[in-house]
């Protein structure tokens, strides 16, 4: 690596948000075929990610999170160890995520970081990975660090979609779901909630995997954003993961034929609506009094990306 050529060079990229409305976990030794089936939507909202380098007499990373230093931020962490020699780097890495999406509530911020820090990481230091090869090394990270399952595949691809065969990025398999240019993501949380700690409560993922599987095989047939909304809600009601307070939003919501699910994993309620919906759902969720900050994005098509 060199020590000259890469000094005050920045690279920025962006990787998409996240909502998954249900899915089915597929467990393997390997962890580039470990993941998730199911299916979710993308958000052109999500996270920026830039990253830079100085000259230092050893390897030294800097992270931070919108401005504030995140020093064990182990997803992150994860990227760089995969994709960084450190014996052989003589550099200070500071790495900055721009996180404009709710953090730990359901919106895929672990999976969107890592694999914004992937690409800036590969293209900053020329280390040669192709796209896919870079965008592995982040759903590594996710699979390590236990913070999702299908994120990272979810966001390499964009729009709404099915994942039909779990893995990273190379082998996992995603089809889009057509939707029209009108519709938006309606969303608000109440919190955030620990993914790993779901993820790691086998008696949940067994009744997970049975409604998932279930799902997956009626989207399939009929691979729409309303049946996918329909899905979804069915799918978190079966589980049980509906808040009272949010179940009764969801039923208020039903009188104006604007089907809401919850984001898995988080205290968080999303829709899909047309544009000129999203007032009528701000005033519902205003005379719920539930807390919480809501969240209204365009649906993002592309995936994610190097920014010039």
């Amino acid at each position: 690596m060199s020590s000259v050529y890469y000094y005050y060079i920045l690279v920025t990229s962006f990787s998409p948000g996240y909502i998954t409305g249900f899915f089915k976990v597929n467990h393997s030794k390997n962890q580039l075929l470990t993941g998730s089936t199911g299916a979710g939507v993308c958000l052109e909202k999500g996270v920026k990610t830039t990253v830079d380098i100085l000259p230092s007499k050893k390897f030294k990373l800097k992270i931070n999170i919108n401005g504030i230093p995140y020093p064990n931020a182990i997803v992150s962490k994860s990227v760089v160890d995969q994709m960084i020699n450190k014996s052989n780097c003589q550099h200070e890495i500071v790495i900055n995520h721009f996180v404009n999406i709710p953090i730990l509530s359901g919106y895929g911020s672990s999976g969107s970081s890592a694999l914004s820090l992937s690409y800036a990481l590969n293209e900053l230091l020329g280390l040669g990975f192709t796209k896919i090869e870079a965008a592995q090394k982040a759903h590594i990270a996710e699979i390590q660090c236990k913070t999702g399952l299908g994120t990272v595949l979810g966001t390499y691809y964009g729009g709404v979609q099915i994942r039909s065969h779990p893995g990273a990025p190379g082998i996992g398999k995603v089809t889009k779901i057509p939707i029209s240019n009108n519709k938006v993501v309606v969303s608000f949380t109440s919190g955030s909630l620990s993914t790993s700690n779901i993820l790691n409560n086998q008696k949940l993922i067994k009744l997970i995997n049975t409604v998932g599987k279930t799902s997956l095989k009626h989207l399939t047939r009929d691979p729409s954003s309303d049946k996918f909304l329909e899905l979804s809600r069915n799918f978190s009601l079966q589980i049980n993961f509906f808040p009272f307070a949010f179940y009764k939003f969801m039923k208020l919501a039903d009188r104006f034929d604007m089907t809401c699910s919850m984001n898995l994993f988080g205290n968080s309620l999303f829709s899909i609506l047309n544009i000129n919906e999203t007032q009528e759902f701000y005033n519902l969720f205003l005379k719920s009094n539930i807390p919480g900050y809501i969240l209204f994005s365009p649906i993002n098509h592309s995936g994610a990306k190097l920014i010039d």
